[in-house]
């Protein structure tokens, strides 16, 4: 598979991981407010973590011809800041893949009290929404 593919692929796995890690939030919150939310967030429970593994695997595909023919030869040249904005990316990206499987694994149980539950959820997809617009922004300065 071509790079450009991987990188169309990782963009479409990534706004699933963010739409069904978002979902999954409201959710949490929904029940945390007492409303009954369990079948939602055993459904969701293996989606979210699902689609931001898929995701995270097809970054990783296409992390070493980013590394050569974006990073390389343009930012770390041309644009420190965007090199630095891509790995601050990277770092929310991995910093949402457990707080995301937690929250889904959480999730299936139907047990009180539900905040944590809630703000494990709301942070993970807090940190996909900010690496997917940065994700966005890198990539529409300099494409793959």
């Amino acid at each position: 598979m071509s790079d450009r593919a991987l990188l169309i692929w990782h963009a479409v796995l990534g706004f699933t991981a963010l739409f069904a890690a978002t979902h999954h939030a409201v959710h949490a919150v929904l029940a945390a407010l007492g409303r009954a939310q369990d079948r939602a967030l055993r459904r969701l429970g293996w989606i979210a973590p699902a689609a931001v593994l898929l995701e995270a695997a097809c970054g990783l595909a296409i992390y070493p011809a980013y590394r050569v023919q974006v990073r390389a030869a343009d930012f770390d040249l041309n644009a420190p800041v965007l090199a630095q904005l891509f790995d601050f990316k990277e770092h929310l990206a991995a910093l949402a893949l457990p707080l995301v499987i937690g929250a889904a694994l959480a999730g299936r149980r139907n047990e009180e009290p539900r905040w944590p539950l809630a703000a494990v959820s709301c942070t993970g997809a807090a940190f996909l929404w900010t690496a997917a617009v940065i994700g966005l922004y890198v990539t529409a300065r300099h494409p793959l």
